[in-house]
């Protein structure tokens, strides 16, 4: 007979994610050898997983007796001594343990962390979506402004000898300088580092790494498979950007523009209009289609405020640079 269930729907079912009706399946299946085996499958690759996130393997340890006891052999035990057994508590302790081990044991992995202290600390990630942009301090006082559609991650506490975080978009660090703690961003394959001062890093999937400083000193290095390149040691008003295909290219950039982006000015010197649009549907969480290719190829030089509506710079826009425009609902279409 065909096996019905998986290893996808054990790991839902541990996640506490399936219906009653899955649920009684599945602790059914359990109960046979073919339910164990899988079982067993699951949490071995998980494990496996944790061990090359570099958990402490006593705690690791723990984590597996622990979840013999209270798994696999408590349900037995208690289905031998009662004939109608509710096994919701020990499944839904099973959820929490296992969303545990393998929240951490992915965690791990997912951020390789150099500092093994800090990796134990609280993790605390401040997500904005399309259309919204935010600042805030971190615990050593260092100030963030974060773009629209950007994430980053960061202790509630630095521990070790680094200050090390982790973004996905855009943000302009304004960084408290401590020369014994080094403050680190990683950004894809680009680790920024610094000791103390101002600047913005950009890193959306897909696109280039842009790191533009505004005073102080940063260092930017490339890690690929643990092999370490410099890409650039850069001053105030020089920017480095990486991509995988286009390569390194170093420039100088006017510094008002970026300190200008904290306080939502939007600041286009010679841009596609592509790119600039590509921007501005992140700012206002707006779709954008624009119709032609030599549209899309525009050069505009602008600076936008970018707390007005939409419709009104797309107005200003569309009256200076000769194209007209629809937008219905959250979407925008360029002709």
């Amino acid at each position: 007979m065909e096996q019905r269930i998986h290893k996808t729907d054990l790991l839902k079912f541990l996640k506490g994610e399936c219906t009653p009706e899955e649920s009684i399946e599945i602790n059914q299946f359990l109960k046979t050898a073919a339910g164990q085996n899988t079982l067993n499958e699951l949490l071995n690759e998980h494990w496996e997983l944790a061990k090359d996130g570099e958990i402490d393997p006593s705690i690791l340890s723990e984590w597996k007796r622990e979840w013999s006891l209270k798994f696999i052999n408590e349900p037995a035990k208690v289905v031998s001594e009662k004939k109608r057994t509710d096994l919701t508590m020990v499944f839904r302790y099973a959820a929490i343990f296992t969303a545990l081990i393998l929240g951490i044991g992915i965690y791990q992995v997912s951020t390789k962390r150099s500092d093994a202290t800090q990796m134990k600390g609280k993790e605390l990630v401040q997500r904005n979506p399309m259309g919204r942009h935010s600042n805030f301090s971190l615990a050593d006082g260092t100030h963030v402004y974060l773009g629209p559609g950007s994430t980053l991650s960061f202790p509630e506490k630095f521990l070790g000898n680094t200050r090390e975080v982790q973004l996905e978009g855009e943000a302009y660090f304004e960084v408290t300088k401590n020369k014994e703690k080094p403050f680190i961003i990683y950004s894809h394959q680009i680790r920024t580092q610094v000791l103390g001062t101002t600047f913005k890093v950009s890193a959306f999937k897909d696109g280039p790494v842009l790191v533009s400083v505004t005073s102080g000193r940063v260092k930017v290095d490339r890690i690929e498979s643990g092999q370490v390149q410099q890409l650039a040691v850069l001053l105030p008003g020089e920017q480095v950007s990486y991509h995988a295909q286009s390569g390194i290219h170093k420039s100088n950039f006017n510094i008002e523009n970026i300190k200008n982006w904290k306080q939502g000015q939007l600041v286009f010197d010679g841009t596609p209009l592509l790119e600039l649009t590509t921007q501005i549907s992140r700012w206002y969480n707006v779709s954008i289609t624009i119709s032609t290719e030599k549209l899309k190829q525009i050069p505009i030089t602008v600076t936008l405020d970018g707390n007005m509506p939409v419709s009104k710079f797309l107005d200003g826009l569309s009256a200076s640079f000769g194209f007209h425009y629809t937008l219905q609902g959250r979407t925008i279409t360029i002709y």
